[in-house]
């Protein structure tokens, strides 16, 4: 058995990261789900606006990216697939412009029927969740 994950983040636009590490931390439908090497083959639905951490990729740091829908794929090989229809990099996130579309969704209040705004306001919070803010 391996004693590393082979990592993949996409978007259908691009690969953001692919590399190794030690554990990925996403957040599905289901609940958050922890993937070490050996895991049980997997196919789940990313919940909107998670956060996904893989623990010990560039060189034992972390990598995050901010993913707005999408699965995760874990297969017995020790890869894991994180397919997202949108997604970025913690490094890539405009803090400051992820701050202000928060403020201003939340400016106009939010409420259940206005689904636009309330899927602005999860993108914004995972953005800023990446980079280690607090929201």
């Amino acid at each position: 058995m391996s004693k590393k994950l082979f990592v993949e983040i996409v978007s259908p636009e691009r690969e953001l990261w692919a590399g190794e590490g030690d554990m990925v931390i996403a957040k599905t439908t289901e609940g958050e789900v922890g993937v070490m090497p050996g895991h049980t083959p997997v196919l789940a639905l990313l919940a909107p606006g998670a956060v996904v951490r893989v623990l010990g990729g560039r060189e034992n740091g972390e990598v995050r990216a901010a993913v707005h829908g999408g699965f995760m794929v874990v297969s017995q090989d020790n890869r894991v697939s994180i397919l997202a229809e949108v997604a970025e990099l913690a490094e890539d996130i405009d803090v400051e412009r992820a701050k202000a579309a928060l403020r201003d969704v939340e400016s106009g209040g939010l409420s259940p029927e206005d689904v636009e705004s309330l899927a602005r306001a999860a993108r914004a919070r995972s953005r800023l969740q990446a980079v280690g803010e607090t929201v």
